[in-house]
């Protein structure tokens, strides 16, 4: 045998090795603990997608990292929506969402809403509290408008979303704080927001009140909540997922 075959076979070799060793790994990982082991209680497996698994280890670090908001984790975040199972999507759809209005990034709103358009399985759909996802997305981009003045500022505050969304962040502002006090002088039905942990100066604190003001429901803007753990949320949604389809799968 030549010299540069033998070294292909070699290289070859070891390549099938590393195969051999990850699919092991992945045969000896213990699913009934969910995608972090750590976080969740024992339940039964439902089949995880190694993409899954690899989706939840790219947010958990970049969340570490303090990235989730950057662009190439929005880019990451695409091909990640694209590519999940419905159990992932309904997992990742709330924890997106939220961290987005934290953050202040629609881009990571736009991750979160994506992934809910992608559950179509009802079980799934509660389990990720997907329907008001969906109420969400759709406050902020096409709710109801009225010729009154409360319909005036809620129309006011999407199109201060839409300047956000399209990194127009100064006149975003200018335009929310316009809608905010025609809202308070003009309309009463619309008071302050709940309490949220989005710090009221923030980019955050527009979407807050685009939301709250066009009538999406609570959790979406973290009333009453803390600081979101967006992995740790994701690995709960994905637990609560999986037992959702166990439970329908025992109970035809």
């Amino acid at each position: 045998m030549s010299k540069p075959t033998l070294l292909l076979a070699i290289a070859a070799s070891a390549l099938l090795g590393c195969v051999h060793e990850e699919v092991a790994l992945l045969a000896d990982r213990d699913w009934t603990q969910g995608l972090d082991g750590a976080l969740a209680p024992q339940i039964a497996p439902l089949g995880p997608l190694e993409s899954d698994q690899s989706a939840y280890d790219l947010v958990r670090r970049r969340e570490r990292e303090r990235a989730l908001g950057s662009k190439l984790t929005a880019a990451q975040l695409d091909e990640i929506v694209a590519a999940s199972s419905q159990v992932l999507a309904s997992a990742l759809s709330l924890p997106l969402f939220k961290a987005g209005v934290y953050l202040g990034q629609p881009r990571l709103i736009d991750k979160g809403c994506a992934a809910a358009r992608r559950v179509t399985h009802a079980a799934l759909r509660a389990s990720g509290n997907v329907d008001a996802v969906l109420q969400g997305c759709g406050a902020l981009t096409g709710g109801r408008t009225s010729s009154d003045a409360c319909g005036e500022g809620q129309q006011k505050l999407r199109d201060a979303y839409a300047l956000l969304a399209a990194d127009k962040a100064n006149e975003a502002g200018r335009l929310a704080a316009e809608a905010v006090r025609s809202l308070r002088d003009r309309c009463s039905k619309i008071t302050a927001p709940l309490r949220t942990p989005v710090d009221p100066s923030s980019r955050g604190f527009l979407i807050v009140w685009v939301l709250h003001a066009n009538d999406a429901p609570p959790v979406t803007f973290l009333a009453g909540e803390t600081a979101p753990a967006t992995a740790e949320a994701i690995n709960e949604g994905f637990l609560r997922g999986v037992q959702a389809i166990r439970t329908v799968a025992q109970n035809p």
